[in-house]
């Protein structure tokens, strides 16, 4: 088992504090679905301590369908990754073979940071859906105290009396459009390296996408519309222009007196 550790830096205090609100009884997901083989992130939300002991840590479970994740740093916490190796290898997405996967995140207050009892602390994962619809992610989280613990791992899909500590859960949906995952709740389908826009289109220079060309302006003399018409007033300007001359000439002449 290997272990990863993000050292976060210190902000003013406790970084995303607020005063937790009467419904904060369990740590509980921003969504409660996500499209299959979408790109995605949950953030989970605790809002009180272990009978009143301020929160020292939060160890998550990561499903057994998500073989890797991204946590994002949490200031004040470090940030620890163990992983357990996959038997069978499973292929990436870019044809190598992965070998283990990222079971557990675990973030721990550095010292002076820990959560005060009745504030809400949230911490957010991201991570790639499985392409498996139907199927329920459970995030089973561990929550550590000064004093004892909370243990929110009691799968729970809503069926029947809810248990008294139920865990994160996400319902896999399925997904629209081409097959990279649709997007739910503002998921983006879209991989960081994949180099696509989103849709499994290609970004082109100047914000095109491939088959999509923007079409290429016309030469003015081109024009059907516009062309002959202009060229035809400016003909018949100079020829007014000339007559004008003349006649101006002719009346000049006639003014002057022999000497």
């Amino acid at each position: 088992m290997k272990t990863v550790r993000i050292a976060a830096a210190a902000g003013a205090g406790v970084a995303a504090l607020a005063l937790a609100g009467p419904a904060s009884a369990h740590v509980s997901p921003d969504k409660t679905e996500v499209a299959a083989g979408a790109y995605t992130a949950v953030t989970l939300s605790a809002g009180h301590g272990c009978d009143g002991s301020p929160t020292t840590a939060f160890e998550v479970q990561i499903p057994a369908s998500i073989n890797d994740v991204t946590p994002a740093v949490l200031p004040g916490w470090d940030i620890a990754i163990e992983t357990e190796p996959l038997d069978p290898p499973v292929e990436g997405p870019h044809g190598e073979q992965i070998t283990e996967r990222e079971s557990v995140v675990t973030y721990t207050a550095q010292p002076g940071n820990e959560l005060p009892d009745g504030f809400r602390q949230s911490i957010t994962i991201g991570f790639k859906a499985p392409d498996t619809p139907g199927e329920h992610l459970f995030f089973k989280t561990i929550q550590h105290c000064v004093e004892g613990e909370n243990a929110w791992i009691e799968e729970y899909t809503g069926d029947g009396e809810e248990p008294e500590n139920p865990a994160p859960v996400l319902l896999v949906t399925a997904a629209s459009g081409d097959g990279h995952g649709g997007a739910a709740d503002g998921d983006s389908t879209t991989s960081p390296d994949d180099g696509t826009d989103g849709d499994g289109a290609t970004a082109e220079p100047g914000g095109g996408t491939d088959g999509d060309e923007a079409a290429a302006p016309s030469p003015a003399g081109d024009d059907d519309d516009g062309g002959g018409a202009a060229t035809g007033i400016a003909v018949a300007g100079l020829v007014a222009g000339l007559l004008g001359l003349g006649a101006g000439g002719a009346a000049l002449a006639k003014s002057r007196k022999p000497v």
